[in-house]
């Protein structure tokens, strides 16, 4: 029997995790009087949904890498309870070893996943309302990482943006991309003292967010930790998955935003960090289209048969935008 690394696994649900571990299912099944419906949709993980008498439990099965995954969505759900918050599943079990992939164990969430990005305001407003929520725990009694992705400056995050670009080779990076990455080391963004620290999920795809009754619970925490809030409204509104969301929309959000948080610099804070993410998702579909035919971005769910066109059109879509917003230097 595995070892957790925070509580003891009953009898059941180990036995349950060895026989997940050793047969990774495909299609749902009945097994020891657990039901257990693969969740599909993931590329980092393998996700079941897992019901018994005992309750009824997401099941995730992470890459091996180092981020920690597993342990980091352990210790954000954990924290979130801590601090009294029911926006996010209950972690139940965390085990790093034992199996071929770490695994985390948390409550199901009951609802409707999101069917695309929010659409009416009082969706909209239930995203806010999301936000702000997680923003409001900071780092005064919780113990947790930094987030994965997460800057408290331009500077910061103009050197994150070159240090992704050092991993393609030097004579792999396309014309257009060295160009941008000059004019990036160029640009002179402007400054601010320290800014807020709070928890940052670190992932807006709206496939993460399960509408209940008249709020949103968010789910998959595994690149979740500290950072500067104003960051992930950033990496929110230049993700692919809100490729379509008008300017307007966003500019709406954030000035609601700014007021409910009373965070005066958030607004100029956002607005540079988004050009900061519109490069570094340049670089990022960039690095996909070298690291992928060299097998060095390893998955565990397949990739889709579309992921060669969709990274050059995501490649060209943020290129585009970081250069309209970085200007011609």
């Amino acid at each position: 029997m595995a070892a957790s690394d925070h509580t003891m696994i009953d009898d059941p649900l180990a036995a349950l995790l060895a026989h997940l571990d050793a047969h990774p299912r495909a299609a749902a099944e009945r097994w020891r009087g657990w039901q257990i419906c693969p969740i599909a949709g993931g590329a980092n993980n393998l996700l079941y949904r897992a019901t018994h008498r005992l309750g009824d439990y997401a099941i995730k099965f992470t890459l091996r890498d180092e981020r920690d995954r597993a342990g980091r969505e352990y210790a954000a759900l954990a924290a979130i309870a801590h601090a009294g918050a029911d926006f996010a599943p209950r972690a139940v079990l965390l085990a790093r070893q034992g199996y071929r992939q770490p695994v985390v164990v948390q409550t199901w969430v009951d609802g409707a996943v999101l069917a695309g990005p929010p659409a009416a305001d009082a969706e909209w407003a239930r995203l806010l309302d999301l936000y702000c929520a997680i923003h409001r725990l900071t780092p005064a009694a919780l113990a947790l990482p930094e987030a994965v992705l997460n800057v408290a400056s331009a500077g910061a995050g103009k050197r994150l943006v070159l240090q992704h670009l050092a991993r393609i080779p030097a004579a792999e990076r396309p014309r257009s991309l060295r160009a941008l990455a000059g004019r990036l080391e160029r640009w002179a963004p402007p400054t601010w003292g320290p800014p807020p620290r709070a928890l940052c999920r670190v992932d807006g795809n709206w496939r993460n967010f399960i509408q209940q009754a008249d709020r949103l619970v968010a789910v998959d925490w595994e690149s979740s930790g500290w950072g500067d809030p104003a960051f992930e409204w950033a990496d929110l509104i230049t993700h692919p998955a809100y490729a379509d969301v008008p300017a307007e929309r966003w500019d709406q959000l954030i000035a609601a935003y700014a007021e409910r948080m009373r965070d005066p610099t958030a607004a100029a804070r956002i607005a540079t960090y988004t050009t900061v993410m519109w490069a570094w998702w340049a670089v990022r579909w960039a690095r996909y289209l070298y690291e992928v035919p060299r097998g060095l971005d390893p998955r565990l769910a397949e990739r889709p048969a579309s992921w060669l066109a969709d990274a050059g059109q995501g490649y060209e879509r943020c290129l585009a935008r970081a250069q309209a917003r970085i200007g011609g230097l």
